[in-house]
């Protein structure tokens, strides 16, 4: 085989790979935005029991999720983002650039009072379970599991208490 022939293999192969990781990303990501909207459509069941209007509404929007690596109007993975206005504090479920492995990763912001702490609910795959995690600097994360009566926890620490 000459070189040019060796070229035109590397290159047909190079393709092969290419249109494999394409296909495998966009059957992840069908599978992504199905549990991402499984989970909202969850959050939204625990909380229509109390949902009044200018004291807990829950929104859902479009989103595209995109990254340092990924420019929001080349993004190829498009979902949703969950909004919890409550007494007057937003809550938002964003999904991040999906991780190694197929794990879903959602930005929880309006819960943390550390200054440099985040939180997040993650899912990986094969599990179907989602985990909140907080994170607080250095130190390993706190995980709890997430379940209604954990987003209610903490969505009553966003509620004014009375000042007597």
């Amino acid at each position: 085989m000459d070189d040019v022939q060796q070229l035109g293999e590397m290159l047909r192969h190079y393709a092969e790979s290419e249109a494999h990781k394409k296909q495998l990303f966009e059957s992840q990501s069908t599978v992504w935005a199905t549990r991402i909207s499984e989970l909202f459509d969850q959050i939204g069941q625990w909380l229509e029991p109390v949902l009044a209007p200018n004291l807990l509404e829950v929104n859902r929007e479009v989103y595209v999720v995109s990254g340092p690596s990924i420019a929001l109007d080349t993004s190829p993975f498009r979902t949703e983002k969950l909004s919890i206005l409550i007494a007057g504090k937003p809550v938002e479920f964003v999904p991040d650039v999906m991780g190694a492995g197929g794990q879903i990763t959602l930005a929880v912001m309006g819960l943390t009072a550390a200054r440099f702490g985040s939180v997040s609910l993650v899912c990986q795959p094969p599990a179907s379970s989602w985990q909140w995690r907080k994170t607080n600097g250095l130190k390993d994360p706190d995980i709890f599991p997430f379940d209604a009566g954990f987003l209610a926890q903490q969505l009553q620490g966003l509620i004014p208490r009375d000042r007597v």
